[in-house]
């Protein structure tokens, strides 16, 4: 589904050029939870940018869906890019539109062949009670669910997830990755989530990729029992990968 091959990209920064993805190669397959993980500046959205086209890297090839994202035109990018949905860390909400306002905006902007009502993702992510709210009358586990409603209703081929959890408290947190996990199942999607919350990954992912000042270290098995001693290596590498984080 999702193949990145020798993947590099670099910034100029304050002291000059940094690699912020080094010479990264993996791939996803269909249908699964990828995470990625690392701590600050570790090059996961950088990494999770190529795949809806919104960096190319500088060199090495990123494939979805057997189509190279670096050979497509105009049209073609607005095409792959329709059949990605986003999630945001701070949710991205228009304060000034409703709940169902802010969820409807994908479909008021772009034609989408199938999309899923907007009361079926209002349904969907429990929220049939705020539908006529506004942003600042919501919570942010609240807020988030709209961020994901808005996401889902374009009913996109892959998931997105930028740090989804991340401000947001460990019960809500929890709330949102049943609901995340929820959403695989119901529509069939690819997801992809970065993030440097190492609970968010064993609970929802089935493979993790753990990053490293732009190199990929490894890619574990999150099926794998954490109390296995010949598994307890992988754990102990994330660990020390995000301990700074």
């Amino acid at each position: 589904m999702i193949d990145i091959k020798g993947a590099r990209k670099s910034f100029v920064g304050k002291n000059g050029d940094f690699k912020a993805v080094d010479n990264v190669t993996l791939s996803i397959t269909g249908k699964e939870i990828f995470g990625i993980i690392g701590e600050s500046g570790a090059g996961k959205s950088t990494l999770m940018r190529f795949i809806n086209a919104l960096e190319m890297p500088d060199a090495g090839q990123v494939i979805v869906d057997g189509i190279d994202v670096g050979t497509l035109n105009k049209n073609g990018l607005r095409k792959h890019q329709k059949d990605i949905g986003m999630i945001f860390q701070h949710f991205n909400l228009l304060n000034n539109k409703t709940v169902e306002e802010n969820i409807k905006l994908p479909l008021e902007l772009h034609k989408y062949k199938n999309p899923l009502s907007v009361d079926e993702v209002i349904k969907f992510v429990g929220l049939e009670d705020k539908k006529e709210n506004y942003p600042a009358e919501l919570s942010g586990g609240e807020k988030q669910r709209v961020g994901i409603a808005r996401a889902l209703v374009t009913r996109p081929m892959i998931l997105l997830c930028d740090e989804p959890t991340s401000a947001l408290d460990e019960n809500t947190t929890d709330e949102i990755v049943g609901v995340l996990r929820k959403a695989q199942n119901e529509f069939d999607m690819t997801v992809v989530i970065v993030t440097h919350e190492l609970n968010v990954i064993k609970q929802l992912c089935n493979r993790a990729a753990i990053l490293e000042r732009g190199r990929l270290i490894d890619t574990i098995d999150v099926n794998h029992s954490v109390t296995d001693r010949s598994d307890q290596s992988y754990y102990e590498r994330v660990l020390e990968v995000l301990k700074d984080a």
